[in-house]
């Protein structure tokens, strides 16, 4: 990833190992755009990006001491971001209500996204095709607002069969996600840093 270094990084790591909060801030203020663009592109939440980036610069000064041993600090603030952005996703996924909210708002704003949002669907849409078909029907009717005991009627299934493969489907999604999310965040990367 191509981040904008600092001037006299290694005398700025150094400072901040030894708590300069002066250094840090420099820092900081370097880095805090160019993540945050990286970050939003990915995320899509303003609110959301702005917890990322504050659990990110507080991991930093935490984790200060072990600055002065990271060779390339670039590499090192890239990962950081990667994974705090991806323990987001994770965190939102968990939680089945931003889920359905967050598919909702997908299909919703479908006729209103940019370039790399329609990428987003477009991935999204090719997890949903590729599940299994039982999978498929029980996450389709789920986003309909179908409830578990109305889709085990329609479908002549348990409701507990109904449930694994709303979590199977669900899994699945976000395995598949997750790798093209990768991609995506390396992509808008290299886009909005040149």
């Amino acid at each position: 990833m191509a981040l904008k270094r600092i001037d006299n990084e290694r005398e700025i790591l150094e400072l901040i190992a030894g708590g300069c909060q002066h250094a840090f801030s420099v820092l900081f203020h370097n880095y805090l755009n160019q993540a945050g663009r990286v970050v939003y592109a990915i995320i899509g939440s303003r609110e959301q990006t702005e917890e990322i980036l504050q659990d990110l610069f507080v991991k930093l000064w935490n984790d200060r001491e072990k600055l002065t041993t990271i060779k390339d600090f670039n590499a090192y603030f890239f990962i950081l971001l990667r994974n705090h952005t991806l323990n987001s996703l994770k965190s939102m996924a968990a939680d089945k209500k931003k889920q359905e909210q967050y598919t909702r708002f997908e299909l919703m704003q479908q006729e209103q996204r940019d370039e790399q949002a329609d990428k987003r669907l477009e991935i999204f849409d090719k997890a949903i095709e590729a599940l299994p078909v039982q999978q498929k029907t029980v996450f389709l009717l789920r986003v309909q607002g179908y409830r578990n005991p109305e889709i085990a009627t329609r479908m002549n299934l348990s409701t507990e069969s109904v449930k694994k493969y709303n979590q199977l489907a669900l899994r699945s999604i976000h395995r598949f996600i997750k790798v093209r999310v990768t991609i995506l965040f390396t992509l808008a990367a290299l886009h909005f840093l040149k």
